[in-house]
């Protein structure tokens, strides 16, 4: 019925605003609950049945009429937030949607191929894992936050933690808009087997990236 998104992921723009598309359903839904402010209500208006949104900011209904032909004089809105959501929509339609997907599917298997064969474990069942963000078990013997900052410090590359329960024990590495690239997936590759061997964990050299690019070079030549 309905569907967000944030910018900053595999859109590659900047975090603050949020793609929304939702079908007459949910519309309906929305303008139980239109009301307007006072001092910008249109004559004649009469506010929807439903309870008032509290916050302007995450009300719909005023929102859809201010993208409207009504122009709704509803919050003076941030444009160069608008240019970067328009410029993200149209470099992905510039290199297509299946070729967006693809490469994000195509970025992710490197990844996952080139980490085992360092001889680390992923996390979950990888029948339904995501293309755009991949869980590593965390080795026993390495201090998982040490190696999150020295591949910022010294690569300036950041890998994300985990939350709850799994905090401390994996580590979430993103194949996501312009860092799901070739280039990028090595680069992170060969500085997480330079870190962990700092760590004391013997990956083998260089596996991790000879597996990914063989996964790039077989893709290659099917295209």
């Amino acid at each position: 019925d309905a569907c967000s998104a944030g910018l900053q992921k595999c859109l590659s723009g900047p975090s603050g605003s949020a793609p929304v598309t939702f079908n007459e359903r949910v519309e309906a839904e929305v303008l139980r609950r239109k009301h307007i402010e006072q001092g910008i209500q249109p004559p004649g208006f009469t506010p929807g049945p439903g309870r008032r949104v509290h916050s302007n900011y995450f009300d719909l209904a005023m929102l859809m009429d201010y993208w409207s032909d009504k122009r709704l004089n509803h919050h003076t809105e941030a444009t160069t937030m608008l240019y970067a959501a328009r410029e993200c929509a149209r470099i992905v339609l510039q290199e297509g949607l299946h070729q967006v997907f693809a490469r994000h599917a195509l970025a992710s298997r490197a990844l996952s191929t080139g980490l085992q064969a360092m001889g680390l474990s992923l996390f979950g069942d990888q029948r339904y894992k995501m293309p755009n963000v991949t869980g590593v078990v965390i080795p026993s013997n390495v201090q998982g936050e040490a190696v999150r900052h020295s591949l910022l410090n010294d690569f300036g590359i950041e890998i994300g933690t985990s939350f709850g329960p799994l905090h401390g024990k994996i580590w979430r590495i993103g194949t996501m808009g312009y860092a799901c690239r070739k280039e990028n997936v090595l680069i992170c590759l060969n500085a997480l087997e330079t870190v962990l061997r700092q760590q004391g964990y013997r990956a083998p050299p260089g596996e991790g990236v000879d597996a990914a690019l063989a996964v790039y070079r077989s893709a290659e030549a099917v295209s």
